[in-house]
């Protein structure tokens, strides 16, 4: 194999409360890690270029025309870059820590703030809710699928509806009364009782909701040989699973543990959930096309 450089993007939000500069640092951490794992394997040199964040909708654009090789994804932004192009395939995914295990999925919730006196799903009707943006799997996607299987519509059943912009802008919004309802990962609860000020979101919030299982964020690549997609594959397990590695991972990306392998039919369940709640991908990437 001779010398290869291949491209690597990511999302400037893949952590929530981290310094971007923190970010960019460890991603290039990682990326050294990754770069050595390739040369190892392959026995040429390769470079891995870190390229500037991109938000999700301009991510998805890049990779599927073929702007970089490697993307860190967020798991709707894979589906509609694969959409696009199929040579985009989710090749290993990131480990996080679910009920204390270490796994492949996460979850989505709807939650409430204790005081607007929702227990249960049928309260839900009439009330504000808050998603984060349009284009997050577990920040809208499929928490609007859930409410959506209880009867009540996912748009039209609130007085009103507002796409806050993250999981942590939605968690504040319910805990600070500004909104009934937020929408977010399994973890969104902890997250903002760790945050100064917010001690007790633990006991003010209250899941209603909660999805079935969903497959964690992809790292995706966009390469059309597929020796070089496996040899990427094995390359990436190996640097997630290093100590250099798997530190860069947990702090860039949201205390992931290392990455595991996946298949480019991994997300079928999300292409699924667009098609019952009847969105596309105009619907949800053309703000932020």
């Amino acid at each position: 194999m001779a010398s290869s450089t291949f491209r690597l993007l990511y999302y400037p939000w893949i952590t929530q409360n981290i310094d971007p500069g923190v970010i960019d640092r460890e991603v290039r951490r990682f990326a050294a890690v990754l770069q050595n794992a390739i040369a190892a394997a392959s026995g040429a040199s390769a470079v891995v270029q870190v390229l500037p964040p991109l938000d999700v909708p301009k991510q998805v654009e890049v990779i599927a025309g073929g702007g970089c090789e490697i993307g860190l994804m967020n798991p709707l932004g894979y589906v509609f870059a694969h959409r696009r192009n199929a040579s985009v395939e989710s090749i290993a995914l990131a480990q996080r820590i679910i009920n204390g295990q270490v796994g492949d999925t996460y979850y989505a919730q709807v939650y409430v703030n204790k005081r607007s006196a929702i227990r249960k799903a049928e309260q839900l009707r009439g009330r504000a809710i808050g998603y984060g943006t349009p284009y997050s799997t577990s920040n809208f996607l499929i928490p609007a699928l859930e409410i959506k299987k209880t009867g009540l519509h996912p748009f039209a059943g609130f007085s009103r509806i507002e796409f806050v912009g993250g999981h942590e802008l939605v968690a504040k919004a319910v805990y600070e009364g500004r909104l009934d309802i937020g929408a977010g990962h399994d973890g969104v609860i902890a997250d903002l009782s760790n945050q100064y000020g917010y001690g007790d979101a633990a006991e003010k919030l209250v899941t209603i909701l909660r999805s079935d299982p969903i497959p964690s964020d992809p790292v995706a690549v966009n390469v059309t040989d597929a020796a070089t997609r496996k040899l990427l594959q094995d390359a990436l397990v190996t640097s997630g699973g290093t100590p250099d590695g798997r530190q860069a991972l947990a702090i860039f990306w949201g205390n992931v543990q290392g990455l595991s392998r996946t298949t480019a039919d991994a997300y079928a369940s999300l292409e699924t959930a667009l098609t019952q709640l009847g969105l596309s991908e105009t619907d949800l990437l053309k703000k932020g096309a």
